[in-house]
């Protein structure tokens, strides 16, 4: 396994093999992986207490769905 910094962990809060799971599962569910990391991810990874405060995770994935396309 490569050592040092991992992009995808950096922007999103995930490891490399992690992001490919949840890849896979988005698909699976027929939802875009791309917005999923955009709208969801990386808000939650720029506000990490988002993830221990319920609050701020409801409001970073109210504004990602209303994000979605109509």
């Amino acid at each position: 396994m490569a050592r040092g910094l991992d992009r995808v962990f950096l922007h999103y809060g995930v490891r490399q093999e992690d992001m490919e799971i949840i890849e896979q599962s988005c698909r699976d569910c027929d939802i875009d992986p791309e917005w999923l990391k955009e709208h969801v991810l990386m808000p939650c990874n720029k506000e990490r207490e988002a993830i221990e405060d319920e609050r701020k995770l409801n409001k970073i994935l109210n504004r990602a769905l209303n994000a979605l396309p109509s």
